[in-house]
């Protein structure tokens, strides 16, 4: 067994603590690569990602804050088209609803043409005009009730067209609606004729009832039980 002098033992551990060293230092280096490294990426790929923050900042048709659908644009208003911003709500017609004591009725024949009642061929435009003679502004809108009554005292409630209904405001006056209904007339000896002898109408949000004597002769054909009858009625226009 070889004797180990205390100046061979101090040798071996100078040299041990060297080689220590080192493997530190090495360590360190290491860890100072990788370290560096992951700032070198990030910078080679930051660049691209500035650039297209730039050209979002430029603003496209879509992403503008002037433009519909920009930031400026959402939030609890809507936008009105004619660019104002206000309330994402449905105007509301000015006035409340028409009351039938407020409303003159009458047959009317836009520029002189009456429904020929005299064919069998074609489908025929009847209107009658609502005029708001009271002192205040009322509004309109729906479908009125038009029920026709024959001369033996049959009745005949129409059927409502897909026709949407828009609310229509009348100032005091001569301001005025339409009620347009659309019959279908028959000469056919062998269909089943209604002869209309009255027309009964009633007013969206109101019970009383107008009652016009029928002016243009003639006859209808009789589909009552119809599930699409050519005889309808439209909601409340011009």
């Amino acid at each position: 067994m070889p004797i180990i002098t205390p100046h061979a033992a101090r040798a071996t551990a100078a040299v041990l603590a060297t080689l220590a060293l080192g493997a530190g230092v090495a360590a360190c280096d290491s860890g100072d690569d990788s370290a560096s490294a992951a700032p070198t990426a990030s910078r080679s790929t930051g660049a691209p990602a500035q650039d297209a923050s730039k050209d979002d900042s430029a603003g496209t048709p879509d992403t503008r804050s002037d433009a519909p659908g920009g930031q400026e644009s959402k939030g609890g208003q809507g936008q009105h088209a004619d660019g104002v911003n206000g309330p994402a709500e449905e105007a509301k017609p000015n006035g409340a609803h028409c009351r039938t004591s407020e409303i003159d009725f009458d047959f009317w024949a836009p520029h002189g043409g009456k429904p020929d009642m005299e064919q069998s061929k074609y489908q025929q435009s009847v209107t009658v005009r609502l005029t708001n003679h009271s002192e205040r502004t009322c509004t309109l809108k729906g479908f009125p009730g038009v029920e026709l009554v024959s001369d033996k005292g049959e009745r005949w409630d129409l059927r409502r067209s897909s026709v949407r209904a828009d609310p229509l405001t009348l100032k005091p006056g001569d301001d005025t609606a339409r009620i347009k209904f659309t019959v279908l007339p028959t000469t056919d000896p062998d269909a089943k004729p209604f002869v209309p002898r009255d027309v009964v109408m009633t007013l969206p949000d109101e019970t009383k009832q107008v009652t016009l004597p029928w002016e243009y002769g003639g006859a209808i054909l009789d589909q009552s039980g119809a599930t699409r009858p050519g005889t309808f009625v439209d909601p409340i226009g011009l």
